[in-house]
């Protein structure tokens, strides 16, 4: 019972007996006894704490002897005295509570875990509802202990002191459209959005049909090509950000990569607040035009969202900075990247490693892929564009060996054929401005139309 429940339940008792001790004039005992009498009687309401209930005489006596004693501190119930817990012995007490305030995060579980593994505390010796009333009584845990760090330490506002300093990364569920498989159902597209910490500038936006890595990358590499490369990317704890390989591609570039602490997404707070802008401009924008029908694909809504970036929010004045973020980001000039477009491109390739089959194929993504015939059973590094399945390179031990080609078995054959059928072709007899040739065993007569070409009658 917490001190405000109290001081309510306190109150609630006053106004019961108010009558009686909130009076000018006191009562004989006779008068109050009457009063008490009728009062029992009565049904009194004082939510939450009751409804509807009856008090009895001796317990609105005890009421009113408590108020002319002690005032209105005399109405509050007794705090109960904690009870020592006497199912754990005391060192080991002492050594959770020790770990509990080390580590508020950890579960009483993994307390218990601790304790069998650092300690030697037996298994199954102690109950995890033991442990964890303990905690309750002696005011350790873990809501309150978090409670108790943030107002220690705080929330505090951070910006970047320039332009390309830190970008800010997040993905947003938005809105639905159309499913390019299947017109008669919906998809979501979600976007991506990096953002200039220092001019809240969007450096790039981009729908797309999910959120895992791949489409992340395409948008930090297409913000790199407009923008160049930042000193640090921020962004959040999903799948897509905390993947190896966009730490490499960071680590590559030279860009810092940093992620906001678990369950605390107040650090990314501009990324949010970006996008809680865009539901309430961009958002009613774009559904009114997928209702006429001037929305309908992936594409059409990008090119919306580029439109209303560049003719709305960045040439707003914002309400933090007090400057369009356009003018802000024109202040820091565009350096030239040190990769060309294609080494750029390169670096965002990503790699899997797979063994090529006796046919000469591997498969990425449910592509089929030909590679050079004489890695055929050996395991190759796959280094591909996800976004442009048709160029993809094959490495071995880290060493180029050539390219991979989309592969498709029915081409192939269509090739074959069309081999095998000219090779049974044999010439029997040139004439002027005729040839004629057997196939099967058959005589046909050609017209020679052009040098490569020719069309067969008769």
């Amino acid at each position: 019972m917490t001190q405000k429940d109290r001081e309510q339940i306190a109150s609630g008792r006053f106004h019961i007996i108010a009558p009686v001790v909130n009076r000018a004039t006191s009562l004989d005992p006779g008068e109050i006894s009457a009063w008490f009498r009728e009062a029992v009687q009565k049904t009194w309401t004082h939510e939450p704490y009751w409804r509807d209930k009856r008090f009895g005489y001796r317990t609105l006596e005890r009421w009113k002897q408590k108020y002319d004693r002690d005032g209105f501190e005399g109405l509050k119930p007794a705090v109960p005295a904690k009870r020592p817990v006497t199912a754990i012995p005391e060192p080991i007490l002492r050594q959770a509570e020790a770990i509990r305030l080390e580590m508020p995060q950890l579960s009483v579980e993994t307390i218990l875990y601790l304790l069998h593994k650092e300690h030697g505390v037996k298994r199954g010796s102690v109950h995890p509802s033991t442990l964890s009333r303990h905690f309750r009584r002696q005011g350790l845990t873990r809501q309150r202990m978090t409670e108790e760090k943030i107002r220690q330490y705080g929330f505090r506002r951070f910006e970047a002191e320039a332009p390309m300093q830190l970008w800010q990364s997040d993905f947003q569920h938005t809105l639905h459209l159309p499913d390019p498989l299947n017109a008669n159902k919906q998809k979501l597209a979600k976007l991506c959005l990096l953002m200039d910490d220092h001019c809240r500038f969007v450096v790039h936006g981009q729908f797309y049909w999910d959120e895992r890595m791949p489409s992340l990358e395409d948008s930090l590499k297409k913000a790199i090509e407009k923008h160049g490369i930042p000193s640090q990317f921020y962004c959040d704890n999903g799948s897509a950000f905390s993947s190896g390989h966009i730490a490499h591609v960071c680590a590559r570039l030279g860009i810092r990569l940093s992620h906001t602490r678990p369950y605390k997404p107040q650090g990314k707070g501009k990324a949010e607040r970006m996008f809680r802008f865009v539901d309430t401009s961009f958002l009613p924008i774009a559904m009114n035009k997928i209702s006429k029908n001037l929305i309908r694909t992936l594409d059409d809504l990008n090119h919306a969202l580029q439109d209303w970036l560049e003719e709305h929010y960045h040439v707003r004045v914002h309400g933090e900075t007090g400057e369009p973020p356009r003018l802000r980001m024109g202040r820091h000039p565009v350096k030239q990247l040190p990769y060309s477009k294609q080494e750029l491109r390169r670096l965002f390739f990503l790699e899997q490693t797979r063994k090529v089959d006796k046919t000469g194929t591997v498969s990425l993504d449910g592509q089929a892929y030909q590679v050079p015939a004489e890695l055929c059973g050996l395991k190759v590094q796959m280094r591909y564009d996800p976004f442009d399945p048709s160029d993809a390179d094959v490495h071995v031990n880290d060493v180029f060996v050539g390219k991979a080609v989309p592969s498709d078995p029915v081409a192939r054959y269509r090739k074959r054929f069309r081999k095998e059928k000219t090779d049974d072709v044999q010439t029997d007899t040139v004439m002027e401005g005729q040839l004629v040739f057997s196939i099967s065993g058959e005589t046909t007569e050609v017209r020679q139309m052009q040098e490569d070409k020719c069309e067969v009658y008769g």
